[in-house]
């Protein structure tokens, strides 16, 4: 049941879809409509990711509701830039909605907080700030697309792992707390591989760019990772390499045109962090990609696709029977233009995880190095399955053979036997094209990450004639020669054990300087076995100096599945005052000794005003 506003009653009102077909029919219109507010311009990137995504279910024959009646979607695009953000937001109570997409940035979520929630439908925003969900208790505001905090992982995994990069610094190019959060998600994912920033980096003025590129230098940094002013990213990056600076450079906002103006000719090579590049090759994204480029002649962005799937997660809600709040929070593996969308097992509010990770060419086109969902590595081709196209059916046609992975989780080789180094790992239900075997079809190859992949055939299903695929020679033996003892073949381990960083509070709310102040947190376990006990880590970051005060630890119990504990009180004492907002940052496991499912939902943070009284 959802809950619309008519003109003719004051309040809101439960109606049931076939109350609304008839409110529908009774003004005359030929089809019962949904309508869906947008906080965009008319040619926003919001409003045309919506627009597209409306178009092409309309098209289809609608929304099915959870009665069977075909319901067809309508925008109501409401402008708010140059406006009074409050009040715009409010005219759309009376627009009888069931949803809102928007805004975009992340000051326009938390600054009108109060009147989205107002609104009581859901509220769905791309903005990809780590504190952007912190505030809302009501339940109302979703998240579609990954946060800072996974872009920061990704990027850090790819970095360390790929790269093999040690020698790392953070530039900050402004002070707005945004950026700040960016710093920080790295940084903590940086922290969790065990790796320190050699320098954070104050850069929020053109003249500090030359100082900064002399530190850079002088410490032998091997990767720079900036956040902030596009322009001033263009020109750190621009006046680094004029320097000599060999070493990777990496700007979340390397699309950005301001960016790529400054940068010139040496935006090749740079590294980002995106929620979905237009590069990507698989079916949803590219078909995605065409259809917008026919419809609007330019190439879609990341918060297109997070627009187009805001459409797909409310036209799957719709279809069930129940108040759609509560249906957007229980949907799960979804195919979307990012990715798999899975609200159901992300942390409140969330309901993208999807990232990869790009390095941009010479004119200024984003290659795809990783993608993941979450803490897991994807194939860069198949980020999701089923696809919106028609899914292939695995048999021995013209397509070829297919292999499904029969384990929770499999590795991939660079060679047929367990004597080879393992690239990456495939998941149950997954399926490959096979281009190749050895010669008695004990192990196929498979297109991995662009190398040939190898995995034991008697792991998997195998559909189609494998007698019919070239037989390829493995690659010599790696040295040193294998253990004499070697390890039976089997599939990772599963881990059913998903803790989880629940509600906080801190006591007092705004404290002074010196002042000790308490801090609580629910810790849950979400998973299906028990976990040990564990730490919980409290620190303080200060946006004026790009520094964190380390804080105190906590333990928590060990939890059976379902239960949650509230931890604390955990005192916290910050002894240096600035005259701005502090972070607080909170992490359940801080030392990642227990293997989890999914490690995406362990840290939550706050924004919290310290008052001088205390210090000098």
């Amino acid at each position: 049941m959802y809950k619309l506003k008519t003109h003719f009653i004051a309040g809101f009102i439960s109606l049931t879809l076939l109350t609304l077909l008839s409110f529908n029919l009774a003004y005359g219109q030929s089809a019962p409509v949904f309508r869906i507010g947008v906080l965009d311009d008319q040619q926003g990137p919001i409003a045309n990711g919506a627009r597209l995504a409306v178009h092409d279910i309309n098209a289809a024959g609608g929304v099915r509701g959870a009665d069977g009646t075909q319901f067809q979607l309508e925008l109501i695009i409401q402008p708010i830039a140059g406006t009074n953000v409050t009040n715009t937001i409010a005219s759309l109570r009376d627009a009888s909605l069931i949803a809102v997409l928007g805004p975009e940035s992340d000051s326009n979520v938390k600054d009108n907080l109060p009147a989205l929630q107002a609104l009581s439908v859901p509220v769905l925003t791309p903005a990809d700030g780590d504190t952007t969900l912190t505030d809302d208790q009501s339940g109302r505001i979703f998240r579609t697309r990954a946060a800072q905090l996974l872009q920061g992982r990704a990027l850090a995994n790819v970095l360390t792992t790929d790269y093999n990069l040690k020698r790392i610094a953070t530039a900050q190019l402004d002070n707005e707390l945004e950026t700040s959060a960016g710093v920080v998600g790295f940084t903590i994912s940086l922290t969790s591989l065990s790796i320190t920033p050699q320098l954070a980096l104050q850069v929020q003025s053109d003249n500090a760019i030359t100082q900064a590129v002399q530190q850079i230098n002088s410490n032998n940094i091997e990767a720079v990772v900036a956040y902030g002013d596009p322009q001033r990213a263009g020109k750190l990056l621009s006046d680094l390499r004029a320097a000599g600076f060999q070493g990777q450079f990496v700007y979340n906002q390397a699309d950005n045109g301001a960016f790529q103006i400054a940068a010139g000719k040496y935006i090749d090579g740079t590294f980002a962090s995106i929620t979905w590049p237009f590069t990507a090759e698989d079916a949803n994204g590219r078909l995605f990609r065409d259809k917008y480029i026919q419809l609007y002649g330019k190439l879609p962005g990341p918060i297109e696709a997070a627009s187009y799937d805001s459409i797909t997660l409310l036209s799957a809600a719709i279809n069930r029977p129940g108040e759609l709040q509560t249906n957007l929070t229980q949907l799960d593996n979804v195919a979307g233009v990012q990715g798999t969308l899975r609200p159901a097992q992300l942390q409140k509010g969330e309901t993208s995880d999807n990232v990869a990770v790009v390095q941009y060419g010479e004119y200024g086109s984003p290659q795809i190095l990783a993608r993941f969902a979450g803490s897991q590595r994807l194939d860069i081709n198949l980020p999701v399955l089923p696809t919106l196209e028609p899914t292939v059916e695995a048999t021995a046609t013209p397509q070829g053979v297919v292999i499904t992975v029969k384990q929770a989780k499999q590795n991939v080789r660079t060679g047929p036997s367990t004597a080879y180094d393992v690239i990456g790992q495939v998941s149950k239900d997954e399926q490959y094209q096979v281009i190749g075997a050895t010669g008695d079809n004990a192990w196929v190859v498979i297109n991995f990450r662009g190398q040939q992949g190898w995995l034991a055939t008697y792991l998997l299903d195998v559909f189609g004639n494998i007698q019919t695929v070239p037989i390829i020679n493995p690659p010599p033996t790696p040295t040193p020669p294998p253990s004499p003892t070697p390890l039976p073949v089997t599939a990772t381990p599963f881990s059913t054990v998903n803790l989880v960083a629940g509600n906080f509070s801190f006591v007092p709310g705004s404290p002074n300087c010196a002042e000790t102040f308490n801090v609580f947190m629910d810790v849950a376990n979400l998973g299906s076995s028990i976990t040990p006990g564990g730490t919980i880590s409290v620190n303080d970051y200060r946006q004026a100096d790009n520094a964190f005060q380390t804080g105190t630890t906590a333990a928590f119990p060990s939890l059976a599945p379902g239960q949650t504990v509230n931890v604390g009180p955990i005192p916290l004492t910050v002894s240096t005052y600035y005259n701005e907002n502090h972070l607080l940052i909170m992490t359940v496991d801080s030392t990642n000794a227990i293997f989890e499912n999914n490690e995406t939902d362990n840290v939550r943070q706050a924004i919290y005003f310290l008052n001088k009284a205390g210090c000098p």
